[in-house]
């Protein structure tokens, strides 16, 4: 591994243990087994390192995407099915330090919001090509939603669900990419 992906594993190490208000460039220099002046080399502020960390993310999740799209032998509902693969960590450049990493770079955004615009076009590219994916767009994007939804709640700790629930929320979002089970069912409502 190069120092400049140390150097990042190092930051992303440092705001998962110790918070992103300790995102020093000293911190990230012991964390990462470097000089400070190696760190500087490299990203001459903590700004930059934020960046560089905000880039890498974004590169490894639509990485994790597209992998594990071009795995599914099943084209209609792939690109859904792969986006909620991803962001539960299945893939081997999300896996299990994924959420950690992406509760880092969430951190790190409040630090400088003006660099938001990256995730957000990322965003917007994985919503046009969801409602492409041969899924009703409607329920592409409800299924996004939610796979979203159960991530930031687990993430930012506002939503634990029971260990059953939780995977048949999944198993109910996946059966939705497939068509195996109607999205909308008619109950009957008490009188």
């Amino acid at each position: 591994m190069n120092a400049r992906e140390r150097i990042l594993d190092g930051a992303e190490a440092v705001v998962e243990t110790q918070g992103v208000g300790r995102l020093t460039l000293e911190a990230v220099a012991r964390a990462a087994g470097v000089s400070k002046g190696g760190v500087l080399y490299h990203f001459p502020g903590k700004e930059e390192l934020t960046v560089a960390m905000i880039e890498r993310f974004t590169a490894r999740f639509d990485g994790a995407v597209e992998g594990l799209a071009a795995e599914d032998a099943a084209a209609v509902g792939r690109t859904t099915r792969a986006y909620l693969r991803a962001t539960l960590g299945e893939a081997p450049t999300t896996g299990p330090n994924f959420d950690h990493a992406c509760a880092s770079i969430t951190a790190a955004l409040a630090a400088y919001p003006e660099h938001l615009a990256q995730v957000r076009a990322q965003g917007g590219r994985w919503q046009a090509r969801l409602e492409r994916d041969g899924l009703d767009p409607v329920l592409a994007t409800i299924i996004r939603l939610a796979i979203d939804g159960l991530w930031l709640g687990e993430n930012l700790n506002l939503l634990r669900l029971a260990p059953e629930t939780r995977r048949a929320v999944i198993e109910r979002l996946r059966a939705w990419t497939t068509g195996a089970e109607p999205a909308l069912s008619r109950r009957k409502v008490p009188s």
